[in-house]
């Protein structure tokens, strides 16, 4: 099956393409052609005439809990199949489902279930990635909205959960100060998978500590993690601070207008660049369900309110409520970040971050075919995954 997109502008990873064409054959990109190019006319099964939009990479969510009414916790094929649906329908074409802390035979059981949601993984919906693991390696004085009873530190044998299912976990959220966690470290990433701190009040050099022990990224920067205190006549710096200023390390960013004003946001693009900072939804199952809504998730009862859903005592936000594309949305117009950058942050940083950037995150010749057609608000008209449109594919 070859099919050309014409008349478009296309970002790619050298910037934009106006008024070109783009070929595609089976689930690859096949062509990336300017204006008026003789190759831009190669004949083709299927040519739709995008004249007014823009073609973008598909959005990369590392870590969604559920959507839609649907959630991931539940532990079921049929929740991360109907997630993985709600969100394609926002543009999303690679998804990491994410768990939150639960007992760890509950983790399991989920783990097995997405073993058997990723065999069904097929062109024309959004591919579903190894999980990420959101605890239950936190530590309880930063549990957010997690269920505290549930927290706990690494040991010799729950550990065994990396070494069990490291081909089903990418990434996986710990408090490098709690307990002897950060001791694991090397344990973990010596598996290949990625370490994030996050839920944590480590102090700066522990945080340092984290990195050098193995940990490449920090889970929701400035949500649920410590920041600068005094000690005596001493500031001392925090991980919120670390997740700025060390270079190496990846940020996670929540951009749904709620978590955080558009000054952090700012302050975070300004100190990490789009090249390390990630756009996620962090997403549970209220996202897209109406103000008023109530829910339950790993036993814990969350509220919609306008826009954003709370804990049950509102002192907390309990995840967000919104997909990637109202975050891009938001960053564009609201918080107005450069156009190029928070694609790249939507797209290419985490496939970065995941190790599958030679497949994924951008529109280059032999990458898989996940693409967006969007208007000039960016509101997302079309999306291929894998080199089939997701409105054919309901077909």
């Amino acid at each position: 099956m070859r099919t050309r997109i014409q008349h478009i502008d296309i970002f790619t990873e050298s910037g934009w393409i106006r008024g070109g064409s783009l070929l595609i054959e089976d689930t690859r990109i096949a062509g990336i052609f300017p204006a008026g190019a003789p190759d831009g006319e190669k004949a083709a099964d299927q040519v739709i005439d995008a004249r007014g939009h823009f073609a973008i990479p598909g959005f990369i969510d590392t870590h969604v809990h559920g959507g839609g009414g649907h959630d991931i916790n539940d532990g079921t094929v049929e929740s991360i199949l109907r997630t993985r649906d709600f969100y394609q329908q926002h543009g999303v074409t690679a998804i990491a489902p994410s768990w939150l802390a639960l007992p760890l035979a509950d983790i399991r059981r989920g783990l097995e279930s997405l073993r058997e949601a990723r065999r069904l993984n097929r062109p024309g919906q959004a591919e579903i990635l190894p999980a990420h693991l959101e605890g239950p390696f936190l530590n309880p004085q930063y549990n957010g909205s997690q269920p505290k009873d549930q927290i706990v530190p690494i040991d010799d044998d729950n550990i065994r959960i990396y070494e069990e299912y490291r081909d089903l976990i990418a990434r996986t959220t710990i408090a490098p100060e709690y307990g002897r966690n950060s001791d694991y470290f090397p344990q973990i990433a010596a598996l290949g998978i990625q370490i994030s701190m996050g839920h944590s009040c480590a102090t700066i050099q522990q945080a340092r500590e984290g990195m050098l022990k193995g940990a490449t990224s920090v889970t929701h920067l400035y949500n649920a993690m410590s920041q600068t205190h005094k000690e005596g006549p001493y500031r001392i710096g925090g991980l919120v601070e670390a997740g700025l200023t060390f270079d190496d390390l990846y940020a996670e960013v929540i951009c749904d207008g709620y978590h955080l004003p558009d000054e952090l946001l700012r302050i975070a693009w300004k100190c990490k660049g789009a090249d390390k900072l990630l756009i996620v939804s962090d997403a549970c199952l209220c996202a897209g369900m109406p103000s008023g809504s109530v829910v339950r998730t790993a036993g814990v009862t969350f509220y919609v309110e306008d826009g954003i859903s709370m804990n049950e005592a509102h002192t907390s936000f309990a995840s967000s409520t919104s997909p990637i594309d109202r975050m891009v949305r938001h960053l564009i117009f609201d918080t107005k970040l450069p156009l190029d950058d928070v694609l790249r942050m939507s797209s290419a940083t985490p496939a970065k971050l995941l190790g599958i950037y030679d497949r994924k995150g951008s529109i280059a010749v032999g990458k898989d075919a996940d693409i967006n057609l969007v208007d000039a608000r960016f509101n997302v008209i079309r999306t291929f995954c894998k080199g089939s449109d997701s409105r054919s594919s309901r077909e």
